[in-house]
């Protein structure tokens, strides 16, 4: 009997060792919600498949209306998005990266008026407007190209392409 009480007196305490780490997880501080590019927030999981390639060249619209945020993401804000205010809604633009736009001469603010050529595509929480072209007062500019490519260069680290030559190893 005594070797059935010190079993389960260890058991015990072992599982209360286990879930201690649990027990002290610190509570997370609430933030009032702001419209941001879903999939984005602490802990989200990035949308499947991306959003990017959502992009239908054969489904195209036409919003125009007034920017009333403009957001930079991603580190150091490499990506671009707008809120934009049409007669009908308020609608989340995926523009690009902003590194792009700079190479364009385009600088955009609250307040300024837009047309968006893109494919709008429903997400979990929101629909959104993936921009292949943007036209502020005279200046166009091209995003995608008419099969829906992204115009700006690759981002970020890229995976090597075509066969891998060996380096030859020097015995000294």
């Amino acid at each position: 009997m005594k070797k059935m009480n010190l079993i389960l007196a260890f058991s015990i305490i072992l599982a209360l060792l286990a879930s201690a780490g649990a027990w002290a997880q610190p509570a997370q501080p609430t933030q009032p919600a702001q419209p941001t590019l879903p999939g984005t927030g602490p802990g989200a999981a990035a949308p499947k498949p991306r959003m990017g390639m959502q992009y239908d060249p054969k489904n195209l619209e036409i919003v125009s209306g007034e920017v009333t945020q403009v957001q930079a993401r991603g580190r150091r804000g490499k990506s671009l998005n707008l809120l934009v205010k049409t007669d009908k809604e308020t609608l989340l633009i995926l523009i690009g990266p902003a590194s792009f736009l700079e190479q364009q001469k385009l600088t955009l603010a609250a307040g300024d008026k837009v047309e968006i050529k893109g494919t709008r595509i429903q997400h979990p929480n929101q629909t959104l407007l993936i921009a292949g072209e943007l036209k502020k007062g005279s200046q166009v500019v091209k995003l995608r190209d008419d099969q829906g490519k992204p115009l700006w260069p690759p981002q970020g680290p890229q995976p090597p392409q075509g066969p891998q030559k060996k380096m030859p190893i020097e015995n000294k």
